[in-house]
């Protein structure tokens, strides 16, 4: 799994290019106005309230590690540590800590994908254009990129092969509304209009990762399953088509996966959210819609 710490992260490629960390380098305090963020982050949100307890943790503390910069024009460009900066500015500091390096575009666009691929909240699409983004950079294989982060080259392609999929099919994965074993599954069907309608399919009747692995296999040995109501294997009781109506007006809207139980006693709706920063991310959207 690519949550598992990166073996070689930043040490690995400041080595490879002869700027590895010295013990006599010094920290200097940059300027937060002075400071730009890199280009090449993979990631796209940054959660609030991640942001407000590292600030939280900043005011009481202070900043306890530099972050990695690089000099562009008059300004410095982050090369690592883009969380600390927003929350250092949250926090009200002027000035955060900085080791200032002369490192190249390529060394800082990596440098910034691997930090990221630390971190457990990017979500599956993010990882895949970031291990995508370092392949394209280094001119290297699959195998090669693998080694560098301290994965298994499967666990590279897996996530890669991601981007094979329709650009709706890849939203739905980043929202969470599809499970990345729901999209390896559709990915064994090769036509994108397909994939889109196993998609649909697997999000409306609420399919397990092995009930998507059931229905494409139909699909490929010619039994057609997709346009109809039934679904392979067991998923419940029939239920009135207006709460499934409601359960996906609320998927689309959230972004996220909805279940809808409704009964004339008792009804319930869940919504299921994938690692903290999609929560946050729903949370605000209600409390938004309440106001």
């Amino acid at each position: 799994m690519v949550e598992r710490k990166l073996g070689r992260g930043l040490d690995y490629f400041l080595a490879g290019s002869g700027e590895a960390p010295s013990g006599g380098e010094s920290v200097s305090q940059i300027d937060l106005t002075r400071l730009i963020a890199n280009p090449f982050q993979p990631r796209r949100e940054f959660a609030p309230g991640e942001i407000e307890e590292l600030a939280a943790s900043i005011r009481t503390a202070g900043v306890l590690q530099p972050i990695l910069v690089r000099p562009v024009g008059d300004r410095y460009q982050i090369v690592a540590g883009e969380r600390r900066w927003r929350a250092a500015k949250l926090a009200g500091l002027e000035r955060i800590p900085a080791l200032i390096r002369t490192i190249s575009d390529q060394q800082s666009a990596v440098f910034g994908l691997v930090e990221n691929l630390h971190r457990e909240d990017l979500n599956p699409i993010e990882k895949a254009r970031a291990f995508r983004s370092i392949q394209g950079l280094t001119k290297s294989t699959q195998d090669e990129v693998a080694r560098q982060v301290g994965l298994d080259r499967s666990t590279v392609a897996n996530f890669v092969r991601l981007l094979d999929l329709p650009e709706d099919v890849q939203a739905h994965v980043s929202r969470g509304t599809l499970s990345m074993g729901q999209a390896r599954a559709i990915l064994a069907v090769t036509d994108a209009q397909a994939q889109q309608l196993v998609a649909e399919k697997t999000i409306r009747d609420r399919l397990s990762v092995r009930q998507v692995e059931a229905l494409v296999q139909e699909m490929k040995a010619g039994v057609p399953r997709i346009s109809g109501t039934a679904s392979p294997g067991p998923v419940g009781k029939s239920r009135p088509l207006w709460v499934k109506e409601i359960e996906e007006t609320l998927a689309a809207v959230l972004g996220t996966d909805v279940s809808v139980r409704y009964s004339r006693k008792r009804s319930r709706i869940q919504i299921n959210c994938q690692g903290r920063e999609q929560f946050e991310r729903v949370y605000a959207q209600i409390k938004k819609s309440g106001d």
